[in-house]
């Protein structure tokens, strides 16, 4: 029996998959896409999601949500016969597309000669609305269906807020407008109790307002048990040229908070990953009410997040605010200016912020330099004084996730100023704050160890205020201490890294 399984998974189920998969996407252009937020998982990428559930024993109900043309399903399958498991496979793929319909067909029959003894059923259906379904918390419904093992790759794009299916899930409570998030929340309330879910995503749920609510529900429920990150972001999948950067995780439907494994690779999922163990509270911390994820990805990782939760203050308790600038430029062209003149104000964006100063009018730009004083705009403005402002997006050429710089009424002709809506402001009730705490946030913010911080929790360059605000600050005596030093210290990497260690002695030697 044994040589039996092994020629079947030499031609091998994942492998059939595979052709399917690389034949249907040659066929796909955006628009197709774009449509159904199409990305389907390549072969050693479905092994990796497989690989990472507890072998599971007895009758086990698999849910394949988004089936594709059943890459993951065969995946799991392949895994199972390979691993001798001891358990029945009883698989359920749901698939919306009338063109993958034969393909995924064809792949369960070849599962189920892998493993005879399995089960396979094709739903064609909107997975949302057959979700939905199932999770109706109708009385009488005692047949609803629960899984012991899901795997998936859900759809990315958004969920039209118009739709009956936005208005269906809405009204059992699922609060989101994306459609990755909608699959993975429901698939999660389709779990069994110790029900085991695995899903490649993008990493953008992890951290941000936008998302919490997804958050809430998964920790509520379930436990993080895995979370795999890529080295590279564009390896995934690299035949759908998708540069977002994606995760794999493995939650359990259990109260339990167990240690989380983080494990890394290169992205083709063919390379051996490094793997260690972390605890629950160092990827959600229990006192963060925004329950951001963060993803320490070795053991200093961990160490730095430990010594910047030690950290005293948050932005309030340094009695400041961060906010978003008021000015959304395609929302006010006919109040913008190339030039300060007249009846206008300097406008701040992005490009200003250079070395740690506010550099205004700059260089030639295609960029207004200014903004018109009228009725319309004068809520858009803040008066002089020092304020702190970090670019929401940095670059690619960026060393840094935040770049932050001090902005102070000598560097602008104008006792009013305006900030573009790409820029974050720190400032203490629209107004400006003491100039030594200024440079010490700003010195603090474009530290070595905040960047190496940030990025734990956050996968992309953006940077809100949301997450200014979630950050630990030092005292306001050592910021301000460390502002005093740095407005006479040339403004390069070493040697403001140097003064955060001198003035915050709890963060030396974790750059």
């Amino acid at each position: 029996m044994a040589a039996v399984v092994d020629d079947l998974l030499a031609a091998g189920p994942l492998t059939c998959a595979e052709q399917r998969r690389v034949a249907h996407a040659e066929g796909l252009n955006g628009e197709n896409r774009a449509e159904l937020g199409q990305y389907f998982t390549p072969a050693p990428i479905a092994r990796l999601l497989a690989g990472m559930f507890e072998p599971p024993e007895g009758r086990v109900r698999v849910l394949d949500p988004g089936a594709g043309v059943g890459s993951l399903s065969a995946a799991l399958v392949e895994r199972a016969a390979s691993e001798g498991w001891r358990c029945s496979l009883d698989l359920t793929a749901v698939e919306i597309d009338d063109r993958l319909l034969g393909g995924l067909e064809s792949t369960l029959s070849d599962c189920l000669e892998v493993i005879p003894s399995a089960q396979g059923r094709v739903e064609h259906s909107d997975f949302l609305t057959w979700a939905a379904t199932q999770a109706e918390p109708e009385i009488f419904q005692h047949d609803r269906q629960q899984f012991d093992l899901v795997i998936m790759n859900p759809p990315y794009g958004k969920l039209r807020t118009a739709s009956a299916s936005h208005e269906r899930l809405r009204r059992l409570g699922v609060r989101t407008s994306n459609l990755y998030s909608a699959f993975v929340w429901l698939a999660s309330r389709l779990l069994a109790p110790g029900g085991q879910l695995v899903a490649i995503t993008p990493r953008s749920f992890c951290n941000g307002s936008y998302f919490r609510s997804f958050r809430q529900a998964l920790l509520d429920d379930c436990s993080l048990r895995d979370i795999h990150v890529f080295e590279s972001r564009d390896t995934a999948f690299r035949d759908g040229a998708v540069l977002q950067e994606n995760i794999v995780f493995r939650i359990v439907r259990s109260p339990q908070r167990s240690p989380v494994q983080i494990s890394v690779s290169s992205g083709s999922g063919l390379d051996e990953a490094r793997r260690h163990h972390v605890s629950a509270d160092s990827v959600v911390h229990p006192t963060d009410p925004r329950l951001f994820i963060r993803i320490p990805e070795d053991r200093s990782s961990v160490e730095l997040a430990e010594q910047m939760g030690g950290l005293p203050l948050t932005l309030a308790g340094l009695g400041v605010t961060a906010s978003t600038g008021r000015v959304v430029d395609f929302r006010s062209r006919e109040h913008l200016r190339d030039d300060c003149e007249g009846d206008t104000i300097p406008l701040i964006y992005p490009a200003h912020l250079r070395q740690g100063r506010v550099k205004w009018p700059g260089e030639s730009s295609s960029k207004p330099r200014a903004i018109a004083v009228s009725p319309e705009t004068e809520g858009m403005f803040l008066p002089s004084g020092e304020y702190v402002l970090i670019k929401r997006f940095s670059s690619k050429e960026e060393c840094r996730r935040v770049v932050a710089a001090v902005l102070e009424p000598a560097d602008l002709p104008s006792e009013v100023v305006a900030m573009e809506n790409h820029v974050n402001v720190l400032h203490v009730s629209n107004r400006g704050m003491e100039r030594d705490l200024a440079w010490g946030l700003a010195v603090y913010l474009n530290s070595t160890v905040v960047d190496l911080f940030f990025r734990q929790f956050n996968g992309h360059t953006q940077v809100n205020a949301a997450h200014l605000e979630s950050l630990r600050y030092p005292d306001v005596q050592s910021l301000q201490a460390l502002g005093a030093k740095a407005r006479s210290v040339e403004f390069g990497q070493a040697a403001l890294d140097t003064l955060l260690e001198r003035h915050v002695p709890a963060l030396k030697g974790l750059r």
